[in-house]
């Protein structure tokens, strides 16, 4: 028994877990569950009645943040892949520029 623990009964559990940018599939063995003594003073009737509650308890390890996500392989490939694709059509329309600009040089009549 937790002592300052308060649940209440018809409440379900749920399982989850995060893998980061992949998605992956986990498998949950198992579950104990135990059937706890009701606290004196309440009966089994008027346990669906409590609100869920639990006193502070601090943590037992210092909590650390997770470092930010890095990009990923195909997110890289696509940055590269559209860097170059500008870097094709600003050269290309260079190059349109400066054939404008030497035809019409060229066509001066004074």
């Amino acid at each position: 028994t937790i002592e300052g623990v308060k649940l209440p009964t018809g409440y379900y559990f749920g399982v989850s877990a995060t893998t980061g940018d992949l998605s992956d599939n986990h498998d949950v063995i198992s579950i104990k569950t135990y059937e706890l003594d009701t606290p004196e003073g309440i009966s089994k009737d008027e346990r669906a009645d409590i609100l869920p509650e639990a006193e502070y308890i601090p943590a037992p390890r210092d909590h650390k943040d997770d470092p930010p996500p890095s990009m990923s392989g195909v997110k890289k490939f696509f940055l590269v892949l559209l860097a170059l694709l500008g870097l094709v059509v600003c050269v290309v329309v260079g190059m349109m520029i400066y054939q404008n600009r030497q035809e019409n040089s060229r066509k001066r009549f004074y």
